[in-house]
This record gives C-alpha cells, sequence and structure tokens, in this order.
C-alpha cells in the first residue's frame, strides 16, 4: 500500500477519537486555593515520551485539566536529539505503549503514512530521528499542553494541593496541582554516576558523563577514552568516531562483554501489568538480581562498533586513577596509564532523589523500603534499600505520619520507583502497562478526593424542576 501522508493519518486519528468517544464529559470538580488561583487536576513534569503518553491517556480518562511542564526547548524534550547517540531505537518496533486504544496514534500508522506499508515492513528497527519526528506528530495531533523552556525548582504543599515553583524565561512562578507527577527519566531519579576519584585532577572541559549533550565535533582528530560496557557508553565511542575523532578506546572492568539479559524472561503481560502487587520479599528478589547483573549492550551495536578501523576494546581494565599531564587525559589501569584527549563516562545513573534540588523539602521525609522491609542475610542492597516506597499511585509516602502530608500527592514515574512497580522504565517494553496504571490509579484517586462533591452534585440533580410537558427521560 502507498503512503497517504500524515494530512490522511490526521483524519483517521480523529475519526477512531470519534468512534471511540462516549458521551461523558470532563469530570473532575474544578478547584480553587483560597484566593481563588485556579488549581490543576494534575501537572506532569516531563514532556517526552512518559510525560505525553500520561497526558493523553489522562485525557482519553476525561481528566482533561492538565499541564505538562518541560525544562527544554521545543523540539528537545526527552534525550531523542541530544543525549541518545544510537541510530535506531533498540526495542522491538512493534511495541505500543502511548496510543491507549486509537490505532492510527501508534508509530506503525504513522510510519505507514509517510513512507508505505512496504517500508514498513522492511523496517528492521525505527530510526531514533524519525521516532522523535512522530513524538513530535503525537504531541501536535493531540494538542497535548506542554508549557517548554519551564523548569521546575522546587516543590511543596499540604494535605489539599501541591505548590510547584517553575522558572519559565527567567521569572518565576508558582503553579497549583491536585496531583503532581515527575516524568523526568533517569535524571529525575538522581543524576549521573561517575566512580569516585575519577574526576576530580581533571579540567570540566576534558571529561563528559554519556548522559551530556557533548558536541563532538570539538573532538574532530583526538582520542577519546571511554569507560563502561553498556549501550550508552558503545554510542559514546560510535559517535565520537563518527565524527571524526582518530580513534575511541573503549574499557570495561570486566574480562568479556555481558551477555545475558536478566529482563529478558520477564517480558511478558502478567509480569509487568502486576509486579506491584506481588509481596515485598519477591519484589526485592526480582528488582535486586535485575540491578546486580550486567546489562548487556545490544549485540547489533557492539557490531556496529567493531566494524570501524578506529575503535578499540580493551576488555579486563579498569580505570583506577586519572589526571592531567600537559595537555594529555591519562588514565591508570592495571594493565598500565592510557593518555587521551577527551574521556567519557558510561557508568549509569545514581539513584539518589536526595540529589534533586527540586526535590528538597521533601526528601527527607520519604518512606524508603529500609523503613518497611529487611532483607534475609546475604541479600542486602544500599541502593535498593534507600529507594523510596511507594503507593499504588507510585505516589510516596510519609516515613512520620503527619511530617509532610503532601508527599501522598506527588508520584514518581521513573527508575526510583522500579522496586516498587518493577523494571518498567529504560525501554518501550513496559510503557504500555506502566502508563495504564498510572491513569487508573491517579483517576482513582482523584475520584476519592472529590467524592463529597459528586455526592452533592447528584443530591442537588435529584431536586431539579420537571420541565413543562416532560414525559420520561431524556437519557
Amino acid at each position: 500500500m502507498a503512503a497517504r501522508g500524515l494530512d490522511w493519518l490526521e483524519s483517521q486519528v480523529r475519526r477512531e477519537i470519534d468512534i471511540f468517544r462516549h458521551t461523558y464529559q470532563p469530570w473532575v470538580p474544578p478547584a480553587a486555593d483560597v484566593n481563588g488561583k485556579p488549581v490543576a487536576d494534575v501537572l506532569i513534569v516531563g514532556g517526552g515520551l512518559y510525560g505525553m503518553g500520561l497526558a493523553w491517556g489522562l485525557m482519553r480518562s476525561k481528566v482533561t485539566n492538565i499541564v505538562v511542564v518541560d525544562q527544554a526547548p521545543r523540539g528537545q524534550e526527552g534525550i531523542w536529539t541530544t543525549t541518545a547517540r544510537m541510530k535506531t531505537l533498540r526495542t522491538a518496533k512493534q511495541l505500543t505503549g502511548i496510543e491507549f486504544g486509537i490505532p492510527s496514534l501508534s508509530v506503525q500508522a504513522y510510519w505507514e503514512a509517510k513512507f508505505g506499508r512496504a517500508a514498513w515492513e522492511a523496517l528492521d528497527r525505527v530510526p531514533r530521528l524519525e521516532w522523535f519526528r512522530y513524538l513530535e506528530w503525537f504531541r501536535d495531533v493531540l494538542d497535548i499542553p506542554i508549557r517548554n523552556n519551564t523548569e521546575v525548582v522546587g516543590i511543596d504543599g499540604d494535605s489539599d494541593l501541591v505548590r510547584v515553583t517553575v522558572r519559565q524565561d527567567g521569572k518565576m512562578e508558582t503553579l497549583l496541582t491536585r496531583r503532581l507527577i515527575i516524568a523526568t527519566g533517569l535524571l529525575g531519579s538522581g543524576g549521573a554516576h561517575v566512580p569516585a576519584g575519577l574526576v576530580e585532577n581533571l579540567p570540566a572541559d576534558r571529561w563528559a558523563h554519556s548522559s551530556d549533550d557533548i558536541d563532538f565535533t570539538r573532538w574532530q582528530g583526538a582520542d577519546v577514552g571511554v569507560l563502561g560496557a553498556g549501550a550508552s557508553a558503545f554510542d559514546s565511542a560510535i559517535t565520537a568516531i563518527e565524527n571524526g575523532a582518530a580513534g575511541a578506546w573503549l574499557f570495561c572492568r570486566r574480562p568479556e562483554l555481558p551477555w545475558l539479559s536478566a529482563k529478558r524472561g520477564l517480558e511478558n503481560a502478567g509480569f509487568m501489568r502486576h509486579f506491584a502487587s506481588l509481596p515485598d520479599p519477591y519484589r526485592w528478589q526480582f528488582i535486586k538480581t535485575i540491578v546486580e547483573t550486567p546489562i548487556p549492550p545490544p549485540r547489533h551495536t557492539v557490531e556496529r562498533a567493531l566494524a570501524l578501523a578506529n575503535f578499540h576494546l580493551r576488555l579486563s581494565r579498569p580505570w583506577t586513577a586519572s589526571r592531567l599531564d600537559g595537555d594529555k587525559v591519562v588514565v591508570t589501569t592495571p594493565n598500565g596509564e592510557h593518555r587521551f584527549d577527551f574521556v567519557i563516562f558510561g557508568t549509569g545513573f545514581d539513584m539518589d532523589i536526595a540529589r534533586r534540588p527540586e526535590m528538597a523539602a521533601l526528601a527527607p521525609h520519604m518512606l524508603q523500603w529500609r523503613d518497611r522491609f529487611t532483607p534475609p542475610d546475604g541479600e542486602d542492597n544500599d541502593m535498593l534499600s534507600d529507594q523510596p516506597y511507594l503507593g499504588d499511585a507510585l505516589e510516596f509516602q510519609e516515613r512520620v505520619p503527619g511530617s509532610c502530608p503532601v508527599l501522598g500527592r506527588v508520584s514518581m514515574l521513573g527508575a526510583a520507583a522500579t522496586l516498587s512497580v518493577g523494571p518498567l522504565f529504560g525501554g518501550l517494553n513496559g510503557l504500555k502497562f506502566l502508563l495504564e496504571r498510572m491513569v487508573e490509579q491517579t483517576c482513582r484517586a482523584l475520584i476519592l478526593e472529590t467524592v463529597d462533591t459528586f455526592h452533592d452534585n447528584f443530591r442537588k440533580g435529584l431536586q431539579a424542576q420537571k420541565p413543562p410537558g416532560a414525559m420520561g427521560s431524556t437519557d
């Protein structure tokens, strides 16, 4: 079938939405603070994949008084045009998640409309930049309300509402909302991890983390060292070479590359949909095994790197120290020293919400897993014990009841929620189940807190005057 174009697809989207549209209207009673300032029903921090998908899911459930904020300018939300460096997505092209029952909103429908069905059937994986163009199209066709260039700098509130302080174009503003959902990815759960002792003696312009927005063109003709054996480390080395680096050396502390994915056997609908209902000992055992099992880089990424003549893989060579010698970065390994012009750390992320400045008022009061669960002997893991112990809607809970009531209105949609809800982050595999859960539980929270208003309106409706000539219901 030939490509019909995105204009045609947009008409299909509107038709499918109309077909599935029921007669129910937006249902959350409007709210205002004591001064009459309007209160949003849901404010989502993060306008990337998760934030947009969640916004659309809420809109489909007729929760329409929502706001999405993202600190990036339009066209730079998420990682897709900045720090993601793979040529294609790493997951299967058939995976869905943000459509919420509208087939024409899928990436397959988008691709076939733009390039034709034969092109979709011939496609192996979706190219990264075309994936972002799809997300931009998704945002526009659904008119998702995203405020760009809006940075969250503080969160507080009380048992009735959340106050979110934002900075937009240099101006400070306080937004009010019933529920706040933080959907800011790995960085929102802590920050980039760099092994202790490896950057203290280096100038800031000679090293970067793989999650940084690196100007690789600056290092044309340079020697680049990369520490780490995950996908982002390989992508960084490849990108350096493709931008003209003389060579890229990737160092791994292990004697061989990881090859076994701990999550692969768990990627099924039953596990991903119901993980949060498992007893704590099972949740601990599953996630502890996953986080302590090295994540293998995708085979196609490794093969792409090894095909480059100036890519060099160095196994069994951890970095133990670094320093600047003249104009070179010198890294020390058990096998000797190596000299580079620039080094990159593909060493993952820390899961420490207390590192996030916008969470400063909340973090000290959060219930953690160590407060609710004691691992069996020999099964300790401090990083997991420090994770927040989240509720059904992935909302934070108070360590001491009454100490910070607003916590119950703030949900975490990011890696720090993994122990509570399952290994559903970092890819598309669990996206559908995570978003469906968040929409259902957020709507449940909203109806429970407004049920008195619903009941009052219901009773008032029964006191309506009979219209002249009315004979039976018009329902």
